[in-house]
């Protein structure tokens, strides 16, 4: 007898990919409308792989939790961080552009369609080297909002100069069958 699970849900893992190719679709537009002289995002990581160009961005799936009174479907929320590392050896103009790439990816999240994080999207990353997403079910995202924007300067041991980070939550209501 073949095995069949409870529910197709796929929880938060391709909502990662999905951040990434919106991300890289929206970037050009929203820099037009923040400030055309920041540097598009130049690298895309899901962990702690060598960054070699500022800004780099890191994308996290930080928890996932379940609705105990959900029944007949898998309802969830996703904690997702955008984590953006940005150098500058100005320090005075850092904190302005870090202010600005998290403007940046909250106008792309917040401007995005329930359906774009849902719909498969080109993207260009290393672990999807088919060049295309391959989404949640149609329907199963819910709602997507920012919850924070979080500042701070950091060492990093391989940069001579502190960078300065941004950090976005991201919080996905998910209701998969």
């Amino acid at each position: 007898m073949p095995y069949t699970p409870a529910y197709n849900a796929t929880f938060a893992k391709p909502l990662v990919n999905q951040l990434i190719a919106i991300i890289q679709r929206d970037q050009a537009s929203a820099l037009g409308i923040v400030n055309p002289s920041l540097s598009p995002i130049a690298e895309f990581h899901k962990g702690p792989g060598t960054r070699t160009a500022f800004p780099w961005l890191v994308v996290s799936v930080d928890s996932l939790r379940f609705d105990p009174a959900a029944t007949g479907t898998r309802q969830s929320r996703a904690q997702i961080s955008l984590v953006l590392d940005a150098g500058q050896f100005d320090q005075e103009m850092a904190q302005d552009n870090a202010q600005d790439y998290a403007r940046l990816l909250d106008v792309v999240v917040t401007t995005a369609t329930l359906a774009d994080f849902t719909a498969p999207l080109p993207i260009t990353h290393e672990t999807v080297p088919s060049g295309t997403t391959t989404p949640p079910a149609a329907g199963a995202v819910k709602e997507v909002f920012v919850a924070s924007h979080r500042y701070g300067s950091v060492t990093l041991p391989e940069i001579q100069a502190p960078v300065l980070r941004v950090t976005l939550e991201l919080m996905f209501d998910l209701e998969e069958t």
